[in-house]
């Protein structure tokens, strides 16, 4: 054994796996610095190995990890990984397990872009070629092929935070992320610089000023944009077979160079500009940049879904306070009845019965200066317009409009309040239109004096879209019957 024991488990794992292999043992057993241990074990040769990792704890040794590591992974890469299982390993492994949080797992994440899969569980995070799943306590890693990696089963109390900087060091130990970080560096001129490895890309590596401080004579930074060409060109001479991208800042600078390798073809990186609300150091103006791939996939969501059977509530909600509306106009509930707007709109399938045509824009070959619209062959469920059928009148606040949701329909009104210095006051409310349940549902805060009148439109608009129903189930194809009387026109012909 050594006569100075390192800190650190990873010379003795590699020694372990080493004399695991050449003995060609079934199982090994070694005790590690610190109190752990570690078990491998073989079942078949030049199989995949397997090892288990226990922590000193009060009650004996408690198992923290189980690992499954493929065959092709070389002994440094595994030493550092298990390694990497101690180092972040929880306080008290004796604990009950614990299953980490996915939504704190992803938000905390450092390498990688974390993504969900429809109807798949888990947390993906995609780093290049290698692909992470987190589900559970398992973690597991494959590297573009199946057999590929490796797999993690994690036990006891682990955190969110432990559990994250677990898997951005498997990802990077198994890509070997800081091979072209360390290239980099070895070609660059001894200068202001710091080399990372790309957060987004094992093959990527960044080139970045040592500091971050502004240099108050040069607030746009051109000369740091002009130290990162002479790098770049330096670089250029030395590996012809890189590729290189400057990171351009809103200021029209570059703030930093980003070394790729030609032949793995790495997605390029787009710059995204952020206004701020307040003032933040280092930052010119008001505006942040950021740089993320061309390719990043959307963010995971990680919000419960709804209960079966039920559907999320409509945003139902009454104005705070009236409003003025200088042509508003005061209609009695006497029996009247919502007519539709005139509009060009039809009936298709659905709860909702108005629907309108998907369009694209395209060319007029008639008129080569102008563009038309051009069906798709889709239809969407179209918002439309009510108003009174009293008579063919500009009725300011007496306008309804319904956006389509699903079987549900929300209603916007402007409901009669009174008159004061001249001006009609009116209250905003939105009402939720159910047409399966053939229901009206007013918001919690509606006002007494208001709700005797929002129940009466609410029932009306209810009645034209049931009228709008039972007209497209004789087979019409377009809104007539809850038109008003003066734009309904003359019937259809039988003829034809």
């Amino acid at each position: 054994m050594y006569e100075f024991e390192p800190a650190s488990p990873t010379y003795v794992i590699s020694d372990t796996i080493v004399e695991h292999h050449l003995r060609g043992r079934d199982r090994t057993r070694a005790d590690l610095p610190g109190g752990y241990r570690l078990t491998l074990r073989t079942r078949e040769r030049h199989g995949q190995l397997e090892a288990a990792l226990a922590a000193p704890s009060p009650t004996g040794p408690a198992r923290i990890c189980t690992a499954r590591i493929s065959a092709h992974t070389p002994t440094p890469v595994t030493s550092r990984i298990l390694d990497a299982v101690t180092r972040f390993a929880p306080a008290l492994p004796d604990a009950r397990d614990a299953r980490p949080p996915l939504a704190a797992v992803a938000r905390l994440l450092t390498t990688g872009a974390p993504f969900q899969r429809p109807d798949e569980p888990g947390l993906f995070v995609r780093f290049g070629h290698a692909e992470a799943w987190l589900e559970g306590r398992r973690l597991g890693v494959t590297l573009g092929s199946p057999g590929s990696g490796l797999s993690l089963v994690l036990g006891g109390p682990w955190d969110a935070p432990s559990t994250a900087r677990l898997t951005a060091a498997v990802l990077r130990e198994l890509t070997e992320a800081a091979q072209l970080a360390g290239q980099v560096a070895a070609l660059l001129k001894p200068g202001p610089w710091q080399v990372m490895s790309d957060q987004w890309h094992p093959d990527a590596a960044l080139v970045l000023p040592a500091t971050r401080r502004p240099d108050p004579e040069d607030p746009l930074g051109r000369r740091i944009s002009r130290a990162l060409r002479t790098v770049q060109h330096d670089l250029r001479a030395a590996q012809p077979d890189w590729d290189f991208q400057e990171l351009i800042a809103a200021e029209g600078s570059a703030v930093a160079l980003r070394v790729t390798l030609r032949e793995r073809a790495v997605p390029r990186m787009v710059r995204k500009v952020v206004m701020l609300d307040g003032f933040v150091p280092d930052e010119v103006g008001n505006t942040r940049t950021t740089f993320t791939p061309a390719d990043l996939p959307a963010p995971p969501d990680f919000a419960p879904p709804p209960p079966p059977h039920e559907v999320p509530s409509l945003d139902l909600h009454a104005a705070p306070k009236n409003e003025r509306h200088s042509f508003g106009v005061k209609l009695e509930l006497n029996d009247w009845a919502y007519a539709l707007e005139p509009r060009a709109v039809f009936y298709g399938p659905g709860w909702y019965p108005f629907h309108e045509h998907v369009t694209r824009r395209e060319k007029d070959p008639t008129a080569p200066l102008h563009d038309r619209d051009v069906p798709t062959g889709r239809t969407v469920p179209a918002r439309v317009r009510l108003s009174p059928d009293v008579e063919n009148f500009s009725w300011a606040n007496e306008y309804v409009q319904l956006t389509p949701v699903d079987h549900r329909v929300q209603a916007r009104l402007h409901l009669y309040v009174g008159q004061e210095r001249g001006s009609t006051l009116v209250r905003t409310v939105m009402l939720e239109i159910d047409l399966r349940a053939k229901r009206v549902m007013l918001p919690p805060q509606m006002p007494t004096a208001l709700r005797h009148q929002a129940e009466v439109k609410g029932r009306r608009i209810l009645d034209l879209l049931l009228a709008a129903r039972r007209e497209r189930r004789r087979g019409v194809n377009e809104p007539r019957a809850v038109l008003a009387p003066w734009n309904r026109g003359d019937p259809p012909s039988a003829d034809t």
